[in-house]
């Protein structure tokens, strides 16, 4: 069955146990969460829709932390949601959370762009720019309080924002330019400090804007599509192999060639323990399946940095040089298993053992 086949099926589901028991659609569980909730927490704009067929009441409730489907939607950056919400519940965008944060607040503070530029892009929430939450915070202020410095600029090319609106602290514009960047102010502090010309102090500043303005920044710091794509798919394949290696030598660990002592004494222990084939076997099948456990194990922990951090490295690190390895240690650890249980054969083997040592 196809997925879009059982796509329809689910829908259709949902329909008719919709339409045979209302009562679902408001049902809530011990966090308050609706189906609605949750159809927005994952991007089902199919479930959102069928859910407010017959009213939107739904949309107007929310969870135990005061949040709506709208909210919910918004912080995690679901634009397709979004608009369906806002289609049958066109007010729906002047909701505000216990903070008194609307869906621009909250989608500003989660770092979601796609969010932030579909309020941008519509008129009618201009003048969501502007507002300011119980802290006194505008959308432009939980970009740059929270880092997500691309977000901050652009609301400040926003229709009507207020660059001068504070939150009890210091205008707009400094907490962008002072949000951790603060270091790189320090030369234009000093030249300043040293009584340097004002030309040279506006001209190091104008420099200063254009490193935090993710517009401006040099195209030599950029990384093409062509080379994430590129990289992408090196470590999805580097981590396919890996997986393979570390599943086949943890195998063979456990099934060794000629088996194991099925009576005396020795009941249990390999049948050819004392073969030097299979001590190099057993050697070599262990180094395969620790080099490759090691490179899966780099390749999940490089999935869980910034990932800024992944595109400075602009590379796959060490783990190629593992998985490369631990190839070949697989490799001797099948040549010697073979010859172990026959060694008759070692003409023909010969040429395999070549191709390893090359």
């Amino acid at each position: 069955m196809s997925a879009i086949r059982f796509s329809f099926i689910l829908v259709d589901f949902v329909r008719e146990v919709t339409e045979k028991c209302s009562s679902t659609i408001d049902q809530e569980d011990d966090l308050g969460w609706t189906p609605l909730h949750i159809a927005a927490q994952l991007g089902n704009e199919k479930y959102v829709k069928l859910l407010l067929e017959n009213g939107n009441s739904p949309a107007y409730e929310k969870n135990k932390e005061g949040l709506s489907a709208l909210h919910i939607a918004a912080k995690k950056g679901n634009v397709n949601v979004m608009k369906e919400l806002i289609t049958t519940c066109p007010d729906i965008y002047e909701f505000l959370d216990p903070k008194g944060q609307t869906a621009l607040h909250v989608a500003a503070e989660s770092g979601e762009k796609e969010a932030v530029e579909f309020f941008l892009k519509r008129p009618e929430f201009e003048s969501l720019i502007n507002e300011q939450d119980k802290e006194g915070n505008t959308p432009m202020h939980l970009a740059a309080i929270n880092g997500h410095i691309e977000i901050a600029y652009l609301l400040r090319r926003g229709t009507g924002v207020d660059l001068n609106a504070t939150n009890g602290g210091p205008s707009l514009q400094w907490t962008m330019l002072c949000t951790n960047e603060v270091k790189r102010f320090q030369p234009t502090i000093q030249l300043w400090t040293e009584g340097a010309r004002l030309s040279l102090r506006r001209a190091r500043l104008q420099m200063v804007i254009q490193k935090l303005d993710p517009k401006e920044e040099s195209e030599d710091n950029k990384i093409s599509t062509s080379e994430l794509d590129y990289i992408n798919q090196q470590k999805q394949t580097g981590l396919v192999v890996a997986t393979l290696i570390a599943t086949v030598t943890f195998t063979a660990g456990f099934t060794v060639p000629g088996g194991f002592k099925s009576e005396g004494v020795d009941e249990g222990m390999a049948a050819l323990s004392k073969r030097n084939a299979f001590r190099v076997f057993l050697m070599a099948n262990t180094l395969a399946f620790g080099l490759s456990i090691t490179s899966v194990f780099m390749h999940f922990a490089n999935s869980t940095m910034p990932k800024e951090v992944v595109l400075r490295k602009k590379g796959l690190g060490l783990t190629p040089v593992f998985t490369f390895y631990s190839t070949v240690a697989l490799l001797v650890a099948f040549i010697s298993g073979t010859y172990t249980v026959v060694p008759h054969l070692w003409g023909l083997l010969q040429p395999l053992l070549f191709v390893a040592a090359c």
